[in-house]
Formats: C-alpha cells, sequence, structure tokens
C-alpha cells in the first residue's frame, strides 16, 4: 500500500510541475503532452496493473512488468541517442561559429611584420647566469 501512496504522490508532483513548467513557456505543447501521458500512467497503473499485462500481450511480451521494463530502457536508449546527437551538433556548431569569428578577427588586423619580443639582458650578477670570464677555458 505504501508503494502505492509514494508512486501516486511522485505522479501528481511530476504531474504538477510539468504543468507549471509549461504555463511559463518552458516545453512544448507535443513535449507537455508526453510528459502528461508518462505520469498519469504511472498513476493509473499503480491502481489498475491489469492494464499493463493486456499491453504485455498486444506486444508479445509476458508479463505487464516485463512490457514497462522493456519500453522504459527502449526509451531511456533513445533519449541518450538523441542527446548525443544534439550534442554533436552543438558542438559543430560552435566550432564553425569559433571558425568564423577567428577569420572575420584576423582579416581585421593590419598587414605587418609581427612584434619582435625583447628580453631584458641578463645581468652578471643573477645566479645561474654564467659570466664572460667563467665561461671562457682556462688560459694555458
Amino acid at each position: 500500500m505504501a508503494i502505492k501512496i509514494l508512486s501516486v504522490l511522485f505522479a501528481l508532483i511530476a504531474i504538477r510541475r510539468v504543468v507549471v513548467r509549461y504555463r511559463r513557456g518552458g516545453t512544448l505543447t507535443v513535449e507537455f503532452a508526453l510528459w502528461m501521458f508518462v505520469f498519469s500512467g504511472i498513476g493509473v497503473v499503480v491502481f489498475i496493473p491489469h492494464v499493463t499485462d493486456r499491453f504485455a500481450e498486444r506486444i508479445g511480451v509476458s508479463s505487464g512488468f516485463n512490457a514497462l521494463t522493456f519500453l522504459a530502457i527502449s526509451g531511456l536508449l533513445f533519449a541518450v541517442y538523441r542527446l548525443l546527437s544534439r550534442l554533436q551538433t552543438v558542438e559543430r556548431d560552435i566550432t564553425k561559429l569559433v571558425r568564423t569569428q577567428a577569420l572575420a578577427a584576423a582579416a581585421r588586423v593590419p598587414p605587418g611584420p609581427p612584434p619582435t619580443p625583447t628580453l631584458p639582458p641578463p645581468t652578471p650578477s643573477s645566479p645561474g647566469v654564467p659570466t664572460p670570464s667563467s665561461s671562457s677555458p682556462p688560459a694555458k
């Protein structure tokens, strides 16, 4: 009985968050409908578990639990695929944008010799710097 109460509470909280996010314009209508279907389904399946058994028979699986597990894993794998695909697209777009901006910045730089770095001359009193007299070979 406790699992039923926790499942329904979870579904109600999730539905509330989906509705609030949709009203603020954070989700598309299709996404809203999908999440409403998923979380409402959780609430219904808790009280009417034989619905999943009928669904399992239709897709050729032995029990409702197996059918839901199959659907959950399939859905998660599809979500990972979509996320990786989207990530690659975003990385490619960022690379194109950075390349375009770098080329535009390079075109604005006036041509000319590159600046030469100037280093201060070493002082003989600096430790580790050989002096001209100490580096010459000894006289014979």
